[in-house]
């Protein structure tokens, strides 16, 4: 009350008129109180991408005319990381260069390709419903970078199919099915479990609660990992707020999918019991028949992080879960539009969008990130060196390049990240690409709609290990098999007359390891009769599932791992970063993944290894990687203008509900829904 009664009445020549009736009227404590607030929503309410437009233009090829100067931030690796977290820097008013070294296209994995009249996508084959709707907070977090240019559409279930090979091992009295159907399941997993039973061991109460412990357990995987990437962009003394579900996070994710399947079917445990223990599994195959069918089914996501059940982490399997349990979407035209429309942002505030652009070396300077060294990919190793300077640098192209391509390798970061006593991470494995055109329309040629998967037997592990070891005797353990043509609504229009396929299996660095570094379409004979038996392994595979298509493939091209080392500059092919085993989310890595902040001040990660692999998580790895930059307050910023934008979706899907019920919940999504939906 003294401090009060202390300061004199607000007044002046030019604020005396305009604030004389509300003098009279509030008492001189609500003054100062609504003079604190005002500049304080002034500045919250500042963000400069709230009027900006997004029109799509592709991006140029590299040449140092076309920099910037003055630049914030340099993002290197345009996929789903990049161009997210370009987008939110350029909306926060930063002058931003996004660096991509394909010779033609910017997205990544996100980005898409033609060759002889017909089209395929690369790595968005399909994502969650929820990032197609504004009404949840991925889909409107993407609706928000693109200014609600990029459409989605629903798949129709059953949004995937799982088939097996006939297999006669079954146990008396049960059925004998070798396809699988998975459907959109709003009740937390109980009605997929019950079909699921349905065509293994129906009326086996038993298994049915058992099998609702493991869909229980992708919600709280889920929920832990939303918990985790709370902690990325909150004050530290906030995080005991978190710690509970992160703790059970990290618990579960030290157990090995084969693992938790044991203790669950075969021991009987029970949530809480896993909190305090996981028994290993037994060596060799299930010998239970239902058991092993129920578990081979129930491991349907292993596609989707690429990682046998003895390896794999059981967080990976319980977030794939998770983020398709509401069903799946695709988008409306070609998936590389993702990228162009969440990048062209950047030049609204001054920034670029730049192709053909290898960036050589991070620039350090008494111990900070200043600037890249860029030459044409186009131009090899040969090409002219630009340097260019920013404020902060940004990887976006996994953690493995950062270490063993872009730092300079006498760093200390480097040193240690070598370090086997303080990183047991590895690269993930690469991948075995099929693209086929088909004569013929999709609807005539009756193509499937949904997804195939093709899972060469019950016994997960022992098909991989026999893989692996003979890819050329052996079929791949899994294989994705999806038909783009029928996903997107625009395909007919584009591509009339032309349908396409894409199969994608497991693949190692190691088999193709001799020919690393030699160029595109210059490996040898070797090299292309390897690559015969691997694609007559998946054009079989393609011929037993879509019978129809057999005669009326017109063409088709297979990319090896070092195709993706070509095309998409990932280290020794690792499809996803870091692979998916049990190490990616032990504590003593949280140093490497699952964080976008380095030690290296002015350098920050984005992308898959900033948070978590495929399209939503290295998009949500790319928002934290421009929270980082931001700062507390810039991202409060952004948190402001997001929220207001979310909650008018959420009335506009609900006229009825009013404002400040909208802003509410808009709030309450943001903060608590899991990052799979």
């Amino acid at each position: 009350m003294l401090l009060l009664t202390s300061i004199p009445p607000i007044s002046g020549p030019i604020l005396s008129p305009l604030m004389a009736p509300i003098t009279v009227l509030l008492p001189q404590w609500m003054l100062i109180v609504l003079f604190a607030i005002i500049p304080f929503y002034m500045w919250l309410s500042y963000w400069p991408g709230r009027k900006a437009k997004v029109v799509p233009i592709r991006a140029s090829a590299f040449s140092p005319d076309k920099v910037p100067s003055n630049l914030d931030t340099i993002v290197i690796g345009s996929g789903s990381g990049g161009s997210s977290c370009s987008n939110i820097l350029a909306q926060s008013g930063q002058r931003v260069l996004l660096l991509e070294q394909h010779e033609e296209r910017t997205g990544g994995c996100t980005h898409t390709f033609r060759i002889n009249g017909c089209e395929w996508d690369t790595g968005l084959h399909y994502t969650s419903e929820g990032m197609g709707l504004a009404t949840h907070r991925a889909g409107a977090l993407l609706k928000f970078m693109s200014r609600g240019k990029q459409e989605w559409k629903r798949l129709d279930d059953p949004y995937d199919q799982v088939i097996f090979p006939p297999d006669q091992n079954v146990s008396p009295g049960r059925p004998n099915y070798n396809q699988y159907d998975f459907n959109s399941d709003h009740s937390l997993g109980k009605k997929l479990s019950r079909e699921i039973l349905a065509r293994i061991d129906p009326g086996n109460d038993f298994l049915l609660k058992q099998c609702e412990v493991w869909m229980e357990l992708a919600t709280i995987i889920n929920k832990g990992f939303t918990a985790l990437g709370s902690t990325r962009v909150t004050p530290r003394f906030l995080h005991f707020l978190l710690s509970k579900k992160v703790n059970q996070l990290y618990t579960l994710s030290s157990y090995s999918v084969r693992d938790v399947q044991y203790a669950i079917f075969n021991c009987g445990y029970s949530i809480s019991d896993l909190y305090k223990d996981c028994p290993k599994a037994p060596p060799g195959n299930e010998p239970d028949p239902v058991l092993r069918r129920l578990k081979a089914v129930l491991n349907h996501p292993i596609g989707d992080y690429a990682v046998q059940p003895r390896e794999a982490t059981f967080a990976a399997q319980g977030i794939t879960m998770a983020h398709y349990m509401e069903g799946a979407a695709y988008t409306v035209g070609p998936t590389g539009n993702l990228s162009i429309r969440n990048s062209s942002m950047l030049r609204n505030f001054g920034g670029e969008v730049l192709c053909d652009a290898t960036v050589e070396q991070i620039i350090i300077e008494d111990g900070r990130a200043v600037g890249v060294l860029v030459r044409n990919t186009s131009a090899g190793q040969d090409g002219p060196i630009t340097e260019i300077r920013a404020k902060n640098i940004v990887c976006a192209t996994s953690v493995f390049n950062l270490h063993n391509k872009l730092l300079p390798q006498d760093h200390p970061s480097v040193k240690e990240f070598r370090d086997e006593t303080k990183r047991t991470i590895k690269p993930s494995n690469g991948h075995v690409f099929l693209f086929c055109k088909i004569r013929g329309e999709a609807e005539e040629l009756e193509l499937p709609r949904h997804n195939l998967w093709y899972f060469n037997s019950y016994d997960m592990d022992q098909a991989f290990d026999q893989y692996y070891a003979d890819p050329v005797t052996h079929r791949p353990p899994t294989v994705y098999i999806g038909f783009p043509c029928t996903k997107d609504p625009t395909w007919s229009k584009r591509l009339p007359g032309v349908s396409n396929a894409i199969l994608i299996s497991d693949g190692l660095f190691e088999w193709f390891e001799k020919w690393h570094g030699t160029h595109v379409h210059e490996r040898g004979d070797d090299y292309e009769s390897f690559k015969e038996q691997l694609a007559k392994h998946l054009l079989d595979i393609l011929y037993e599932t879509v019978p129809q298509v057999k005669g009326k493939v017109e063409y088709w091209t297979l990319g090896t791992p070092l195709t993706e080392v070509s095309y998409l500059a990932s280290y020794h092919a690792a499809s996803y970063g870091t692979k998916c085993d049990t190490n990616i989310f032990n504590r003593l890595n949280s140093k490497w993944t699952t964080n976008p902040q380095t030690s290296i001040p002015g350098l920050y990660m984005a992308g898959s290894d900033a948070f978590l692999p495929a399209v939503c998580g290295a998009m949500y790895g790319g928002i934290l990687g421009a929270a980082s930059i931001l700062g507390y307050g810039g991202s409060l910023r952004m948190a402001f203008a997001f929220l207001s934008e979310f909650a008018n979706d959420l009335q506009e899907a609900n006229p009825k509900m009013g404002r400040v019920a909208a802003y509410l919940m808009a709030i309450k999504n943001f903060i608590t829904e899991p990052v799979a939906n």
